[in-house]
């Protein structure tokens, strides 16, 4: 070794080529009545086609809360002021974490929502506990109280695509957080993905698109974790993950994923 010369650490990250999805479970109808029983008689395919067209108003309200705890202990319910009314009121506030090691300082972030599209959406989410506040006539905004529910997920990072996700079922929104560049507007065929994977290995180093996939890999988790089998959330991650990894098989010079490949692991070092 030169003198003056500092030795190179590197790490080497092992990633599987294919994210398995898990045994098909079916939403709890009862759950979806229970919150709103006017809906006990529809298929829970068609509220949530409903759910997703009244989406984005609904994101709306939840952007519009202004929310603060003063304490640093979790509180059971939360007072907050909600100044858009275009649609339904929030119903609770999430308070979204993950296991830490024993000791470790927890970190949690609080959302606004609506139980009902978590309840017509994900087959293993606890029931949450029943909200129904309304807002003062004539009256631009509204302060409510609202349950806080602690929920406990693998990723809480990519909590906010799941939730941007499930609210607007928007698949070329989810791809576009998913990737580190922008991908083209017909991602499906096969020869636009592979164009698309060359276009990020050239872009991007591969710390980057490690990163990438740590991002898709954390949204997988959650989804396998509520129980969510939305056909066109499993459409973005499957392609997505597809496109990760040929990408970094490019940036490694290792072969692309093939068929044959896909129980053999990707080794790439940092």
């Amino acid at each position: 070794m030169k003198d003056g010369t500092r030795p190179t650490s590197t790490t080497t990250v092992i990633l599987p080529r294919h994210l398995s999805r898990p045994t098909f479970k079916p939403v709890p109808h009862s759950r979806v009545a229970s919150i709103e029983p006017q809906l006990a008689d529809l298929p829970i395919e068609y509220i949530q086609d409903k759910l997703a067209e009244l989406g984005p108003d609904m994101v709306k309200v939840l952007t519009s809360v202004e929310a603060s705890t003063s304490t640093n202990t979790l509180p059971r319910e939360l007072s907050i002021l909600v100044q858009d009314l275009a649609s339904d009121l929030p119903t609770h506030m999430l308070a979204v974490y993950s296991r830490q090691p024993t000791g470790g300082r927890r970190r949690v972030t609080m959302y606004p929502t609506h139980s009902i599209v978590w309840a017509a959406n994900c087959a293993t989410l606890p029931p949450l506990p029943s909200s129904h506040p309304s807002a003062p006539d004539a009256s631009p905004s509204a302060r409510i109280t609202v349950p806080v529910v602690p929920l406990c997920l693998p990723d809480p990072a990519s909590f906010p695509h799941l939730s941007s996700y499930i609210y607007a079922k928007r698949v070329d929104v989810l791809l576009a957080a998913l990737f580190p560049s922008a991908p083209p507007s017909n991602l499906q065929g096969k020869d636009a993905a592979t164009e698309f994977a060359w276009a990020l290995a050239r872009e991007h180093n591969t710390a980057a698109l490690v990163d990438a996939m740590t991002k898709v890999r954390g949204l997988w988790l959650n989804v396998c974790a509520l129980g969510i089998f939305d056909d066109g959330m499993w459409v973005a991650i499957d392609l997505a993950w597809e496109v990760l990894v040929n990408a970094l098989s490019i940036s490694v010079g290792a072969p692309l994923a093939t068929a044959s490949q896909a129980d053999a692991p990707l080794r790439a070092q940092l």
